[in-house]
This record gives C-alpha cells, sequence and structure tokens, in this order.
C-alpha cells in the first residue's frame, strides 16, 4: 500500500493487488484539492500544486462527511464522472443524492460497519459517528489505514474498529479547533467558555490513539489558514501537530504508537517507508499565512465586492426559521431551547431578528430580548446565501461569525445549532425517521447508542456531560 498526503484532509491510497504493488483500485478520500470554502474564509496552508492527473481520476473516492472542506464542489466538478463514489449509508440521505446532483452516477452508500471488497484483498469499511460523521478504513491485507478525519469516534464504536481490523497501521485524525465555539464567542459569564478547550481537542487525540493502539498516529485535517478578513482572528487559535506531539510524548498508553507529522506531499509506501519533502508549514504559521494572503488577495477582494450591498429579506430568514420551529419535536423547546436567539441584521431598521423557540415565532425587534442565549453576528451576505442554500448551520464552523453570550446562554446557543443541522441534513420533522433505512442505520449502531445511554448519567448538565467526551464537531 501506498498513500499521499494532498492537503488539509485529501488522501490519495494506492493499494496492492494480486498482481503486486500498485496493482489495487487506487481511493480518493475527501477531496479539496484547490481554492477556498466556506465563503473564502478557510484556505489551505500550504501553496497548492498542480493537480496530477491520478487525483482526478481515482478508481474509487470516498467523502467522510458533507462539510465543504472534505465535500469540496469546485473540486467534485474536476473529477472524472467514471469515479465510483462511496457514501456511508445513514439513515437520511445525507450525501447520496448530492454526489449523484453533481453528474456521477456511480455512487454505492456503505452501511455503517459493513466490510465491502472492492478487489481481491482491499477491503473497506464505513462507521458512522453523531448525525452525519464517519470514519473510514481500509486494507489490503498487509496494512490497514483509520481515517477518522474529523469523526469524535470513541467508546465501544472505536472498538467496532478494531475488532473488525485489528490494530491498524495508520491513525489519520483531527487535532484542532473546526467550529467557533468557543474561540469566537464573548460571553458576560466567562464561565460559558470552558466546555471546550485546546487541551480538549489533543486529549480527544490522545484517547483515540490509546484506544486503537496504531503503529503511527497522524496529526491530521487542520491543514488550513483563514484569510478572510472576517475570520483571520482564527488562525492565532490553531492547533499545531507540534502541541499534539508535545502532550502525546508524555502520555499514558500510546507507548507502542509512533506520532507522525505529515504535510501535504509527504508520501508513505510498504516497501519504501516514507517521503518526506521536510515541509513544515506550522513552524512559521505567521510568515505561512502571509504568503497565502499575498497569493490570493484577489480573490478575496473580488468576493468582497460581490458582497458588498447585500442584504438578507426579512421574508426570506422568517419564512426559513419559520420552518424550522414547525419541525422542533413537542418537548425540544422546553428542554433544550428555552431561550431566544438572536440574529443581528443591520441593513434593517429593526436589527434583532428572534429566534423564540418556546412560542415557535420569528419576530424582529429594535433592541434585543433581555432573556437571550445569544446574540448572533454574521455578514448579511454569507447569512443571506447560508439560508439560500439550507446551509445555516454551516456558518458556525465557517468561522466568520461572531457570538455573544448572555449569562448561561452556552446550552442554549449550541442546541441551538446542534439542531439546526439535524434538521437542515433531514432528521427533522421526526415522522421522516419512522423507515426502514433509519431503524436498519439506528440498530448497526446501537453501540453508539448504548454509550449514548451512559452518557445520560453522572454528574452536571447533559451539555457538560456531551462536552465532557466530545470534543467538537461542526455542528
Amino acid at each position: 500500500m501506498r498513500f499521499t498526503v494532498i492537503g488539509h484532509a485529501s488522501l490519495y491510497i494506492e493499494t496492492d493487488g494480486p498482481g503486486g504493488e500498485g496493482t489495487g483500485p487506487t481511493i480518493l478520500i475527501d477531496p479539496w484539492l484547490f481554492g477556498s470554502c466556506y465563503w473564502r474564509s478557510w484556505w489551505h496552508i500550504a501553496p497548492q500544486e498542480e493537480l496530477k492527473p491520478e487525483w482526478l481520476a481515482p478508481d474509487y473516492l470516498y467523502l467522510t462527511h458533507h462539510h465543504f472542506d472534505h465535500f469540496h464542489y469546485p473540486s467534485m466538478r474536476r473529477i472524472d464522472r467514471s469515479t465510483k463514489v462511496l457514501v456511508s449509508k445513514f439513515g437520511v440521505d445525507v450525501m447520496g443524492g448530492e454526489v449523484r446532483s453533481l453528474g456521477f452516477d456511480d455512487v454505492t452508500e456503505l452501511p455503517h460497519g459493513e466490510i465491502t471488497t472492492l478487489a481481491p484483498g482491499v477491503r473497506v469499511a464505513s462507521y458512522q459517528y453523531g448525525f452525519d460523521d464517519t470514519a473510514f478504513v481500509v486494507t489490503d491485507g498487509d496494512d490497514v489505514i483509520a481515517d477518522l478525519n474529523d469523526c469524535k469516534i470513541r467508546g465501544r464504536a472505536l472498538d467496532q474498529v478494531a475488532y473488525d481490523f485489528g490494530h491498524p497501521t495508520f491513525m489519520f485524525k483531527t487535532h484542532s479547533w473546526a467550529q467557533s465555539y468557543p474561540i469566537g464567542y464573548e460571553a458576560e459569564d466567562p464561565a460559558d467558555l470552558t466546555l471546550l478547550s485546546r487541551h480538549t481537542y489533543i486529549e480527544d487525540f490522545v484517547d483515540a490513539a490509546r484506544q486503537l493502539q496504531p503503529h503511527y498516529a497522524v496529526p491530521f485535517a487542520n491543514m488550513v489558514a483563514f484569510l478572510h478578513p472576517e475570520s483571520q482572528w482564527v488562525n492565532p487559535h490553531l492547533i499545531t501537530p507540534a502541541e499534539v506531539a508535545e502532550e502525546f510524548a508524555g502520555a499514558a498508553g500510546v507507548e507502542h504508537t509512533e506520532l507522525t507529522i505529515l504535510s501535504p506531499g509527504d508520501s508513505w509506501s510498504a516497501s519504501t517507508g516514507f517521503e518526506l519533502r521536510g515541509d513544515d508549514w506550522f513552524a512559521d504559521p505567521d510568515a505561512a499565512i502571509v504568503a497565502r494572503l499575498a497569493e490570493h488577495a484577489d480573490a478575496i477582494a473580488a468576493l468582497t465586492e460581490e458582497e458588498a450591498g447585500v442584504t438578507l429579506s426579512w421574508e426570506a430568514f422568517s419564512a426559513y426559521l419559520q420552518d424550522f420551529l414547525k419541525a422542533l419535536p413537542p418537548l425540544v423547546p422546553r428542554v433544550l431551547l428555552k431561550r431566544p436567539v438572536v440574529f443581528e441584521v443591520p441593513s434593517s431598521p429593526e436589527p434583532y431578528w428572534v429566534v423564540d423557540f418556546v412560542h415557535r415565532k420569528v419576530v424582529r425587534a429594535a433592541e434585543p430580548p433581555e432573556e437571550r442565549a445569544s446574540l448572533v453576528q454574521i455578514n448579511e451576505a454569507v447569512l443571506a446565501d447560508a439560508i439560500d442554500k439550507r446551509i445555516l448551520h454551516f456558518t458556525h464552523g465557517g468561522m466568520r461569525i461572531h457570538v455573544k453570550l448572555r449569562p448561561g446562554g452556552a446550552s442554549g446557543d449550541l442546541a441551538f445549532w446542534g439542531v439546526l443541522m439535524v434538521w437542515e441534513i433531514g432528521y427533522l420533522p421526526v415522522h421522516r425517521l419512522v423507515r426502514p433505512r433509519f431503524l436498519s442505520a439506528l440498530w448497526r449502531r446501537r453501540r453508539e447508542a448504548y454509550d449514548a445511554l451512559d452518557g445520560l448519567r453522572g454528574p452536571g448538565t447533559p451539555l457538560e456531560r456531551l462536552a465532557g467526551g466530545f470534543a467538537s464537531t461542526e455542528g
């Protein structure tokens, strides 16, 4: 087997078949191959090379989840349409329909935990966790790659991976911020910003390595720079691979795992080992960011000009959020969403647009209500585009956002973004779930459900218990 790190979360794998080295199928994972995503906010921290022909015509392509830094539409449009696309078969159609809409006819949904043979000796499996995320495992009989990517899989669910494939040769896993809480938040009560920390992310990486016991553990899927003026504030908060390595070196239970830092262009093969270019873009991230800003200044300026003067209509906002409120199960507002979330829309004479969950209504006001959970500030052009495309929850990870919390507002605000994501990807209204597809996926994921039930017990609020063992997802 051989793999090449393309960049961020993109990985190109060449498997070994019966004919020898490199004769098995090739697999491209999470193609964000060039350009930016999330409204010109996220960019590759490394300079982008010319795309290799084999990256654009793999035998198989796998998408771990539907966020743009993994499922990048411009990159997908460059890939040969004869490529066989693999996605996970969630309880609802999270990605299959989107892939087909881009012109890919050969799309296979992999049931959770079901091992699939792509060619003699080459097996893969998709493991779901949360509402829309997956880990992907590839083996050609000799070596095993466990690409956990952004997936926060743990507990019994991660045990299933080890049971099915043994200790992997490589574990790839995220290690830094992918959503705006708490770094993009301002809180009247500092305690509201303590649910997650830098240490939470690093600890999550170490815990996964401790449980899987791979030969190599690779900090992955965070090779990004934030270049838009509205998101540059993120860069000082980035958690570098070197920080992960420092804590990993002193951790117990990972003595048989070697932490390996790989950069775009680095590769490994079973026959020759590592081929490293020697680039460390996080050794001097400020210099790398300045260089990328110079490269992409024209694209950012063009978007700024395009967004100038764009306003969000009240009719579009209220209709969209009213549909969301109608889809909420009866107890959700009174249990999770007791306090309103307010969006600030400067172009309106009544700039505070209030989402009132308990009364299931959306209203405008000249002043924000005192009892609110949070006040959300997002560029109107971004907000309008996100609502038009039904991806409002993406703005939370897009980082062109600032949230102000009222005391005790963290639980209500984070619950809003989480439930909004669940609605936008198709799990609500609940009647959609009374189908064989959902019930089959639920049964396959019963290990995760057992852990979730265990998590309901113990001290603290449900949100505190969730945050204590769940570093982050984008949503």
